[in-house]
Parts: C-alpha cells; sequence; structure tokens
C-alpha cells in the first residue's frame, strides 16, 4: 500500500466511480454495505460530494451532481474541440486567405488540435496533432498569459528554448511580453519559432471566463507585416467570440 494513499478519498472516488457506472441513485444504506464503511463515513463522504456538487440528495438518495457533469463534458469537449472548431478555422482561413489552427494546453507544450491549410501557393504548412513550444508561438503565449494571471510561477518553470534570434529567453523579458498580451488581447509570434514566419493568436474562453484554447493563424512574414496585427485582431476576435459562445453553450 502507498503511503500517500488517504483511504476516505479513496473511498470518495470508488462511490463517484460506483454510482457513474450503476446509472441509479443510490442511499447511504446502499453505499455503506457496497463499500463495506460505516453508515456514518458514508454519509460524511456522501455529504462532502454534495457541498462539492459532484452528487446531488433527493428524497434521502443520491445522484451524479453538476460538478461531474461538467468535468466530464469539459473532458469530452477537450477530445472533440477540434472537430467543434473546424468550421470556424475554415471560416477564419477564408477570410484571411492563411493558415488557421486551433491550439490546447498538453502538459507544458501546446498541441495543435485542428489546421485549416492556406489555399495560397505560398502558405504555411502546420500539422495537427503536433506539439510546439508554449513561449515562443502565438497559440503557446496568449495561453501561456492567461496562465499567468492565476499563477506567476507557471512561466519560471519553462524552458526557454531558442529557435531564432527573436526567441524570448529569459523570465523578465517574458513577463514584459504577458503584459502586453493581456493589454492587447493577442499574442504575436514575431519570428520567434520560425525565420520569415509570423502567428497571431486570441484566447477562446468558457463563459466563466477560463481559457480553454487559443485561435490563430500562421503566415509568412513577407505577407504578414507586423504593423497589420491590429487589422488581424479584430478579424479573429469576431470569430473567437463565436467560437468561445459555441463552446460554453455545450458544457
Amino acid at each position: 500500500m502507498s503511503k500517500y494513499k488517504v483511504p476516505t478519498l479513496e473511498k470518495a472516488c470508488d462511490i463517484l466511480t460506483h454510482i457513474t457506472e450503476s446509472g441509479i441513485s443510490v442511499s447511504c444504506l446502499e453505499i455503506s454495505q457496497k463499500m463495506g464503511i460505516s453508515r456514518t463515513t458514508a454519509m460524511r463522504i456522501l455529504e462532502t460530494l454534495v457541498q462539492k456538487s459532484f452528487l446531488i440528495r433527493c428524497d434521502k438518495r443520491y445522484k451524479i451532481g453538476d460538478a461531474l457533469i461538467k468535468i466530464g463534458n469539459i473532458t469530452s469537449l477537450r477530445a472533440n474541440i477540434g472537430e467543434i472548431a473546424f468550421p470556424y478555422l475554415k471560416k477564419l482561413t477564408a477570410i484571411t486567405g492563411e493558415t488557421s489552427h486551433i491550439g490546447i494546453l498538453s502538459g507544458d507544450k501546446i498541441l495543435i488540435a485542428k489546421v485549416c491549410v492556406s489555399p495560397l501557393a505560398l502558405h504555411v504548412a502546420s500539422h495537427a496533432g503536433s506539439l510546439v513550444d508554449i513561449h515562443c508561438s502565438g497559440t503557446g503565449k496568449v495561453i501561456l498569459a492567461e496562465l499567468y494571471k492565476k499563477d506567476p510561477l507557471f512561466v519560471k518553470k519553462i524552458k526557454f528554448t531558442k529557435r531564432t534570434k527573436n526567441t524570448i529567453t529569459n523570465f523578465r523579458t517574458m513577463q514584459k511580453e504577458i503584459k502586453n498580451i493581456l493589454n492587447s488581447g493577442y499574442a504575436i509570434d514575431n519570428e520567434e519559432y520560425h525565420d520569415s514566419i509570423r502567428c497571431l493568436a486570441v484566447p477562446i474562453h468558457f463563459s466563466n471566463g477560463d481559457i480553454v484554447a487559443s485561435l490563430g493563424i500562421t503566415a509568412p512574414a513577407v505577407r504578414f507585416e507586423k504593423k497589420n496585427a491590429p487589422k488581424i485582431y479584430k478579424i479573429i476576435s469576431v470569430i473567437a467570440d463565436e467560437l468561445s459562445q459555441r463552446i460554453s453553450s455545450g458544457i
């Protein structure tokens, strides 16, 4: 037995699993008998789960609550976000002419969940399923900025791999960059990941304001001049708002 094991927490997990798999409401007595614990212990665990909205109590019986349902929906959303976002990516590419993509946090990297490739002869080739650095991609930096608001020390955990001469490679400069991102509402990869390539990305939020993903375009620097960033931001932000509303309506 692991020395880090918490028996009461383990029983709470077992209870949630049992109620979820059975698909029916259960009584405190049924849980006591099923888990081999006293009714007092069962009651304490059940009521704690009710207080945290993992369970709902109705007529002295317990069933799955909103918090657990939301976790399930969010997990499903992350697994399917590429397909959900693809119509919006197509719209963004049609308007801008550039390759668009959506990315989600995966550990300390960004997973490119879906890509809509530019129809132009000269375009950036991105691939769904690839992992990119969080500190030097537009898609990553916009998520990093949102994470920074909740945990400023998260930035210190990053390995600042140098990709080009423009890559930010230290904590202080990244802090300044993050403040600019939070003020402007978007992040730019200014030839920081690949030479001659720029990316602009914006956050996709749940209705409660938490970030779920980032939406962006990637283009050759000769076609995407940095001075045009505010104009491109206006286009992307409209579609990002539409996608945020679509995502929030499904959870």
